[in-house]
Parts: C-alpha cells; sequence; structure tokens
C-alpha cells in the first residue's frame, strides 16, 4: 500500500506541482524580475528542479514494465532531461533572480548588475544551446513513452496527450505549462488506469486456475 501511494504521489504529484507552478509563474516582457515578484519567483524556480526530477521519475514508472525501442529510449533520456532542465533552470531562473534581488539591494550597481542579468538570459547557452538539449531529450522521453505506451495498448489520445504533454512543459512552461501538465496528468491516469485493469485480469485468470 505504502509503494503505491509513493507511486500515485510521483506520478501524478509532479504534473500537479508544476502545473500549479506555471499557473502563477510571472511572465517577463524584457526578462527582468520586477522586486515584487522576486520572492515568487526564486520559490518558482527553486521547487521546478525538484519536481522535474520527479516528472522524469513518473516517465520511469509509467513504463514499468513496457518493452521495445520506444520504452528504451525513453528510459534513457529522461536522467539527460533532467539534467538539462534543471541546468537552465538554475541559469536562466535561479541566477538571474539573484542578480536582480542583489542589483535591487544595492542601486548603485544595478544597472552592471542588470546587463549582466540580461546578458545572461541572452548567452547562447542560455537562450539557445540548454533549452534546446532539454527539448531533445525531452522529445525522447516522453514522445517515446507516449509510443511506448501506445504500443502497449494505451488509447491514441492519451499517449498523445502524455507525450505533447511533457514536451509543451519543457519547452515553454511558462506559457502553457499549466495546461501542458493536465494533458500529461491525463494521459498517465489512463495509463495507470488500463495498468490497473490488466493486474485485476492476471489475478483474476491466477484464481481461476485449478489448485
Amino acid at each position: 500500500m505504502a509503494a503505491l501511494a509513493l507511486r500515485r504521489f510521483a506520478v501524478f504529484g509532479a504534473p500537479l506541482g508544476l502545473g500549479t507552478l506555471a499557473a502563477v509563474h510571472p511572465i517577463l516582457a524584457d526578462r527582468m524580475i520586477p522586486a515584487d515578484q522576486l520572492g515568487i519567483w526564486t520559490l518558482i524556480h527553486t521547487a521546478q528542479i525538484p519536481l522535474a526530477a520527479l516528472l522524469g521519475v513518473s516517465v520511469l514508472l509509467l513504463l514499468d514494465g513496457v518493452d521495445g525501442f520506444e520504452a528504451r529510449a525513453a528510459r534513457l533520456a529522461v536522467v539527460p532531461w533532467i539534467a538539462a532542465f534543471a541546468a537552465f533552470d538554475g541559469l536562466a531562473g535561479l541566477a538571474t533572480g539573484a542578480l536582480s534581488e542583489y542589483a535591487f539591494a544595492n542601486p548603485d550597481a544595478t544597472v552592471v548588475l542588470l546587463d549582466a542579468a540580461r546578458f545572461l538570459t541572452d548567452s547562447p547557452v542560455v537562450a539557445a544551446g540548454l533549452p534546446l538539449m532539454a527539448l531533445a531529450f525531452g522529445l525522447v522521453a516522453f514522445g517515446g513513452a507516449g509510443i511506448a505506451l501506445h504500443s502497449n495498448h494505451l488509447g491514441t489520445a492519451p499517449a498523445i496527450a502524455l507525450g505533447a504533454g511533457g514536451v509543451a512543459w519543457t519547452f515553454i512552461h511558462p506559457l502553457v505549462g499549466a495546461p501542458a501538465m493536465a494533458l500529461f496528468a491525463f494521459g498517465a491516469f489512463m495509463a495507470e488506469r488500463r495498468s490497473a485493469g490488466r493486474s485485476t485480469a492476471r489475478l483474476v485468470a491466477a484464481s481461476d486456475v485449478p489448485a
């Protein structure tokens, strides 16, 4: 029972948490964090890292017992996806937040520090390299999981929802994170329901075998 509760927490807690954070994520027109939003900005980008790791764990749990090339590829892509996203979120989120916080606390250094924050978010590594790396591994992890689960008799709509939700959250979570995680949760729910149904069917079949 405890193992089942932990499984449900990982599979459904991750999309629920990430979707909630995305719903309150500030949208910054000039990539700078206003002083009154620094607290929520730091909270969101701190919490996103372990929750993203938990989302990766949920993919592994959903693929438990599923074989095939797509399933194996998805499992292999989960860890580098977590690493790439954590590196991007740490730089684009936490680092720029820390620079902005220090700038507001030290007005004499504001111009230099805010320029540094802009340069950080505009640098090729942060603006393109890490997001594209996360997207590439996300396509394999979430897309592969959706294809593998569909091959394992998950319906087309739930499989697409799970894969597309994970990929969309990876790439543009501040804008579409909440609906993307709702899609992932729907796909995960259908996959879990089907898995539970198949397990029950196997138990019934085993109980009908003469002793």
